[in-house]
């Protein structure tokens, strides 16, 4: 394929993409985003720099690479949500191109390329990955490991190293990704180990510093190897890599059909992106399967070419109906959910402008799916993290914080979708 036609496909998968998508900008941000605003905007660039060189485990959950994104958006854009989307898409569609390098490279046809790519791109399990900032530690976690991949196959393995560590600064998944590099080496590699040293020395460093420092030990963050960890995850997953239950389960009759190097070796990958996934039972999200599905993408290529082109058609246009009504279903949800926040917050930022000096507040009730963290973020990012008392009128002390003194009271209207504050 020539360049100017590759331009010419891309540009037209991008203004798919972004068609599809284009709701996302009519959002808003949820609880998650909120409580990173509250914090990020307030650290000083070089510490998210220290952040990013430590070679020391961060058992306050920091990554440096994702959060740095709040800091930078939030100071070019304040609360502008569509910029913050904007810079979401942009990532992805680099590691959809970053896909079809790496994958052109293996070997695989225009075609059997371009549909991987299309598959991964806009497949609707990582709805979430386009619509919400929160999982931008997903989209660049794959952005950096996709890059160390492309750097490692074209023999540059020191650049390869810098991104494997700016993975794992996105997102502690990236850990797997050595594993997955001499899986290449294995297939299609000259055997290059010693220059695989160093990604495995930091893997297994960050890995025994997280199983040994991580401060949760009994909660939904907490590994469980165990059978019944399984029961929750296996099924769960299976059922997004296709948008229906049970199917994904078929994915290993793929290295049958397609007796292919590629194949095998994007279904390994696909594999070690999963494993850490599989025992965390307690935190089990569609969006998780971003990184994962690069290395099933990888593997359809061999797939598709083990298939006529008509087959290969028929099987994207199945696809469709599924990603269309999971986009649908989610996109109303979340405008939804997003529309009761966004008047939930342009209450409180409207008082913090009129009532600066306000530093008490109870609140009772809030928009649908809005947590606690996600109040007591708006209030700390509106009143610039100075030093508040919040509490919710279920607390036990609430009474105690309201004769003590002056409260703004915060209630929340569920019918009228309203937020009422007393002073």
């Amino acid at each position: 394929m020539s360049l100017r036609r590759g331009i010419a496909v891309f540009a037209l998968f991008a203004a798919i993409f972004l068609l599809a998508n284009r709701s996302a900008y009519r959002g808003w941000f949820q609880d998650d985003e909120i409580d990173n605003l509250s914090w990020t905007p307030w650290l000083a660039p070089l510490d998210y720099l220290k952040g990013a060189v430590t070679p020391l485990y961060q058992p306050n959950n920091f990554r440096p690479a994702g959060h740095f994104y709040f800091y930078a958006v939030e100071a070019a854009a304040g609360l502008n949500f569509p910029v913050y989307v904007a810079v979401l898409h942009a990532v992805h569609l680099l590691n959809v191109w970053l896909l079809w390098l790496i994958v052109r490279r293996l070997g695989a046809s225009p075609l059997a390329a371009a549909s991987a790519c299309a598959f991964f791109g806009l497949h609707m399990a990582l709805f979430d990955d386009f619509w919400k900032p929160m999982y931008v530690f997903d989209v660049l976690c794959a952005a950096f490991s996709l890059t160390a991949l492309w750097c490692w196959m074209r023999g540059r393995w020191v650049l390869s190293l810098i991104a494997f560590w700016l993975a794992y600064k996105s997102k502690e998944l990236a850990v797997m990704l050595p594993l997955a590099l001499a899986l290449y080496e294995v297939w299609f590699g000259n055997r290059r180990w010693k220059q695989l040293v160093p990604f495995f020395a930091i893997s297994l460093s960050f890995g025994l510093q997280s199983m040994l420092l991580n401060p949760n030990r009994d909660n939904d963050y907490t590994f469980r190897f165990t059978a019944a960890a399984l029961t929750r995850t296996l099924p769960y997953y299976a059922g997004r890599l296709f948008l229906v239950p049970y199917l994904g389960f078929s994915v290993p009759l793929f290295a049958v059909l397609a007796r292919h190097r590629r194949t095998w070796f994007g279904l390994a990958v696909m594999a070690l992106f999963f494993f850490p996934l599989l025992f965390l039972p307690g935190r089990v999200f569609s969006a998780y399967c971003y990184l994962p599905l690069t290395g099933l993408a990888i593997a359809l290529t061999g797939v598709a070419e083990a298939l006529s082109p008509a087959a290969v058609a028929a099987l994207v246009i199945l696809m469709l109906p599924a990603d269309y009504r999971e986009l649908r279903r989610h996109s109303r949800e979340t405008l939804a959910r997003d529309a009761g926040i966004r008047a939930w917050m342009g209450a409180v930022e409207g008082f913090a402008s009129a009532h600066p000096d306000a530093r008490r507040f109870i609140f009772s009730g809030g928009p649908a799916g809005f947590q606690r963290w996600g109040i007591e973020g708006a209030l700390e990012y509106f009143y610039d993290r100075k030093e508040l008392v919040i509490r919710s009128a279920a607390d036990p002390d609430a009474a105690q914080v309201r004769a003590a003194g002056r409260v703004a009271l915060l209630d929340w209207d569920p019918a009228l979708a309203r937020l009422q504050i007393a002073y």
